[in-house]
């Protein structure tokens, strides 16, 4: 992949995972002994802290100690600016945008924002959205649970196909009650029972001084579809509002990330009213990047009459609201940004989704291209101590073990410290 197997390598992570049980204390480390400096270092984290310890490694061990790899949480094409340094040393993973609408999207979305490019997230932010609208108008009623009973309807192999060009005649048909199946921007978008999506791609990234390069993808076949369930809903008359939440990170560590989805999340609206008889009507509530505040924008939504939410971003946000919001006032949620493999067993009662693949498939693309491509024997990993960081630091390590690796050091860090030096010299053994 371009990479110099000469230098040792950085491995990043950054996607949001939980698992029970973990202990992931920041500061603290698996001693190895000896000093031995990782060819590998695996870093989850998010785009305002990993601006911080970005800055902290490159001034203590410049460009050359270690290749860095990354995923979706740090896939920031403004982090080589803010950190003052090209990272042409840094490779990562994250979700990739591979379904029949891409195209379409991408084009939809830059035309409508202000944005260059679409960014990661937006296309998989575009199908949570666009999926919840349409299984609102073929169950006929702003109900979280009929709306959660036409999800897999609306969006699985057996019905008429619909792509993102033709979203308003895909609302058109399931407003008619008719069998449709959505096929979107980020992947076909069908869900197995437990809300995830059957089959994933992953693209390989790197940094340059214009922001990020797509250098290859890693495809992930699924255990097949799950069958479209038949339609039980009453479609939807005209002049009826079809409302939908939108809970996203538009401040803290995640805010210039979430930002971007929060507008993809809106666009199937955007696009839909004024086309189509009925209205979308949608409200956005910001989790400022905690799962604290993301339980209190989820309860407001829930109070305003908001029967599904696209959202929220990170792991531990989605678990908490799901355990807090949801079940009780069976309300759905479909994350754009969620991949967390704790969420795959939720005790939900069905009512969470997500339109990314889990994090329990990104540890294994981060170790295959530490194996294959970085050549490397030995890691460590440094991770943003929550469920999300500490449960992908462990899908990594359990596959890298598996493939014959040797872990050296795990270490924790918080959200936004002023500094990382003492994270990043631990984890490096020195």
């Amino acid at each position: 992949m371009g990479i110099n197997t000469n230098r040792r390598s950085f491995l990043k992570y950054s996607g949001a995972a939980s698992v029970a049980g973990l202990v992931g204390l920041a500061g603290c480390s698996t001693e190895s002994g000896g000093g031995e400096t990782p060819d590998v270092l695996m870093v989850v984290g998010y785009p305002q802290s990993g601006v911080q310890l970005f800055k902290d490694y490159y001034a203590d061990y410049g460009d050359d100690t270690v290749d860095i790899l990354v995923t979706d949480g740090l896939q920031d094409g403004d982090l080589p600016g803010d950190v003052g340094n090209d990272m042409s040393n840094v490779q990562g993973s994250a979700p990739s945008a591979a379904g029949p609408g891409v195209d379409t999207f991408e084009s939809l979305f830059t035309e409508e924002f202000d944005y260059d490019s679409a960014g990661v997230f937006t296309s998989q932010a575009y199908d949570a959205s666009a999926v919840q609208i349409l299984a609102n108008l073929m169950a006929g009623a702003n109900d979280g649970a009929s709306i959660r009973d036409h999800m897999r309807v609306v969006a699985n192999p057996g019905g008429t196909q619909y792509t993102p060009s033709e979203l308003p005649e895909a609302a058109e048909a399931a407003a008619a009650g008719e069998n449709i199946e959505y096929a979107g921007a980020s992947s076909n978008v069908n869900f197995d029972d437990a809300g995830d999506i059957t089959a994933a791609q992953y693209q390989v990234f790197g940094f340059t001084q214009d922001g990020v390069e797509s250098k290859s993808t890693i495809d992930f076949g699924g255990s097949g579809d799950v069958p479209q369930p038949e339609p039980s809903g009453s479609g939807s008359g005209a002049d009826r509002a079809v409302r939908l939440g939108v809970l996203q990170p538009e401040t803290g560590d995640l805010g210039s990330l979430g930002q971007a989805i929060r507008d993809a999340a809106l666009l199937p609206a955007r696009q839909l009213n004024g086309s189509i008889d009925q209205s979308i009507e949608t409200q956005v509530g910001d989790t400022q990047s905690t799962a604290e505040a993301a339980v209190n924008a989820a309860n407001s939504l829930v109070s305003a009459g908001y029967p599904s939410i696209t959202g929220a971003a990170s792991s531990e946000a989605t678990i908490q609201v799901a355990r807090n919001v949801l079940v009780d006032n069976e309300v759905v949620a479909c994350s754009p940004a969620s991949t967390s493999p704790t969420i795959t067993n939720l005790e939900d009662d069905d009512f969470v989704f997500r339109t990314p693949p889990s994090d329990a498939l990104q540890g294994q693309v981060l170790s295959q291209i530490a194996n294959e491509d970085l050549e490397a024997s030995t890691a460590s990993t440094l991770y943003l101590n929550n469920s999300y960081g500490q449960a992908l630091q462990e899908s990594f390590v359990s596959a890298f073990e598996e493939s014959g690796g040797s872990v050296l050091q795990k270490v924790g860090f918080e959200s936004q410290q002023s500094s990382y030096t003492s994270q990043i010299n631990s984890a490096l053994n020195q």
